[in-house]
């Protein structure tokens, strides 16, 4: 149901060219789950953590989906005027939990695109009045959902909120993990099953802010939602995340940074005290050092301090360092370079007529998912679902990739949390 819902959550704009048949899918799927189901529970109200305040305010919005729609995984969260009917600001989505109950927090926008309803008309540009607004919940603005007013008492500032080619997220998502999502095929998350969409400050985006979608693997984001997608590989970029966690570098434009500490969160393994696993804020140091060569079996430890000791006992799993990086001078170890070379099923054309099902590189460009390398690997002594392990660890620009031997073979490499990881260091919360 990923896939359904998410064609949905990312209205197609009108200015994006799609061929006729794809339209018509896509109306049609819209139609489906505008109707209302045959005896649908009337939804439980809308929570707000302010009834008022000016645009720009963080609001928090809780909710519980009915019944009827229990077969959803993610909730937009929109902002609708007294005089625009049947057009609605897109504020952000939010995972629903197993019980159907979702929590969003995020900026009230002060303007941005308005989108229609049902996709009968053509988005326009609003700003958001001083008085009464309506916020609104559903997988299409015209979804029957809870519905609770604020009232707007100052709409001098604000974020600018364009969800113009948001749909594009989805697509790249689609690509590898709708397979995964589907049980389709069986290999690890390339971003992951959760998502949370919010409005984020960044210097060269319209009105300096940008639509983000956090996942547990990563984050995706579309700085300039004007840019033509033909022929532009990267419309969509996947953010910086872990080189941020380890400088302590906050990106908030193309060159614009706020300092922060480096990440006290764990690179893999539980969120808990009893993971004794190095934190990002430990390779920090790390960022230099090359101490390996072509086809030297790693054996180095990393422990939470920073400290790195050889293990010899380590030797028995056999990984070795290969292919040196020239742009930023390490490694690779031997189980990421066959996981970053690897093939299997995917996704093609995703969101035209043309989609199907076929044999490709996972990682295509090589290093678009996870950017370069920025430390050498380290095994490492993690918990993981409570219990202590051997992990080796790798730290890309973008991604953290870890190797568990004890895991059977389909999920013995696999991509950290990062985007649940950064959110925690950025914002000191979950969005799970």
């Amino acid at each position: 149901m990923v896939k359904v819902f998410k064609d949905l959550n990312g209205l197609v704009p009108a200015r994006l060219v799609l061929s006729f048949v794809a339209l018509l899918l896509l109306n049609t799927l819209l139609l489906a789950f505008t109707l209302k189901p045959a005896h649908a529970a009337d939804p439980a109200p809308l929570e707000l953590s302010a009834p008022s305040g000016p645009t720009g305010t963080i609001l928090t919005v809780k909710g519980t989906i009915p019944k009827d729609y229990s077969y959803l995984n993610l909730m937009s969260i929109f902002v609708q005027l007294p005089s625009d009917t049947g057009f609605y600001l897109r504020m952000g989505a939010a995972p629903v939990k197993s019980d159907g109950t979702f929590t969003w927090s995020g900026p009230l926008p002060r303007a941005g695109i308005a989108l229609s309803g049902d996709g009968s008309a053509a988005p326009h540009e609003i700003t958001l009045p001083n008085g009464p607004v309506t916020i609104v919940y559903g997988v299409v603005p015209s979804f029957e959902s809870a519905h609770v007013t604020f009232t707007v008492t100052d709409n001098a500032n604000g974020p600018y909120a364009d969800p113009t080619g948001t749909d594009q997220v989805y697509y790249n998502w689609a690509r590898t993990d709708d397979l995964v999502a589907s049980g389709a095929v069986s290999r690890s998350w390339l971003w992951g099953p959760a998502s949370y969409e919010v409005l984020e400050p960044y210097k060269e985006s319209p009105k300096g802010w940008r639509y983000v979608t956090y996942y547990d693997k990563a984050r995706m984001e579309i700085t300039n939602p004007a840019a033509p997608t033909a022929n532009n590989a990267y419309y969509v970029t996947n953010g910086l995340l872990v080189r941020e966690m380890v400088t302590g570098q906050l990106q908030l434009g193309n060159n614009t940074f706020e300092n922060r500490k480096p990440a006290e969160v764990p690179t893999a393994g539980d969120f808990t005290e009893a993971n004794k696993t190095p934190h990002f804020a430990a390779y920090t140091a790390l960022q230099t050092v090359n101490n390996n060569k072509e086809g030297q079996v790693i054996t180095d430890l990393l422990d939470k301090q920073g400290k790195v000791t050889p293990n010899p006992a380590l030797a028995q799993y056999n990984v070795t360092a290969t292919n040196l990086v020239d742009q930023t001078k390490h490694y690779i170890a031997s189980p990421f370079w066959a996981f970053l070379n690897s093939s299997g099923p995917i996704l093609v054309n995703t969101g035209t007529s043309d989609q199907m099902q076929q044999n490709g590189r996972i990682f295509d460009p090589l290093f678009n998912a996870t950017g370069y390398p920025i430390t050498e690997p380290y095994w490492t002594k993690t918990v993981v679902g409570g219990v202590e392990k051997d992990v080796l660890v790798q730290l890309f620009e973008r991604r953290v990739l870890t190797f568990t031997p004890s895991n059977t073979a389909a999920y013995q490499v696999e991509m950290g949390n990062v985007g649940s990881q950064y959110y925690q260091w950025r914002y000191n919360a979950s969005f799970q």
